[in-house]
């Protein structure tokens, strides 16, 4: 009788597994559809916020200008910007990988030539993802965090 119930054991235990692994992907495609920007805060490195009379900057898109980007399930990514009351839309493209909440993305070589991969944090709740990458020295802006919503 407990050969049987050891069996029935192992066999939740293993469909448990099975189950939470298949949530685990989802929750990794999540970040997959449209999302435009919403806000973005700056913090600055000590040496800069001496020169900028202040250690962060957050400004609205508004303020910004317009920013979307359009992560794939194919693993690649589309973003769009343009400078506040500018026509002129920049388009950059580029690959992405989800691994828990670390999100690394690499622009394409034309904008990217070193090909560097940029490590950022990523937190949705539901249509709202926020973003925080910490920026590498010498940089003037150390961490970014910013906030978008889904389109």
């Amino acid at each position: 009788m407990s050969s049987a119930f050891s069996i029935k054991a192992l066999l939740a235990i293993i469909c448990m597994i099975v189950g939470f692994a298949g949530f685990a992907k989802c929750d990794a495609q999540s970040i997959v559809g449209k999302w435009n920007g919403v806000s973005v805060k700056n913090y600055f490195s000590a040496e800069y916020a001496k020169v900028a009379g202040k250690s962060m900057e957050e400004k609205t898109m508004k303020e910004a200008g317009n920013s979307a980007i359009e992560y794939k399930s194919d693993q690649t990514f589309i973003m769009t910007f343009s400078a506040p009351n500018d026509p002129e839309v920049t388009t950059m493209k580029g690959t992405w990988s989800l691994t828990g909440d670390q999100l690394k993305t690499t622009f394409e070589p034309k904008y990217n030539p070193r090909k560097m991969t940029t490590t950022a944090t990523v937190s949705i709740n539901g249509n709202t993802m926020i973003t925080t990458a910490v920026m590498p020295a010498p940089s003037r802006v150390i961490k970014t965090i910013s906030t978008s919503t889904r389109m």
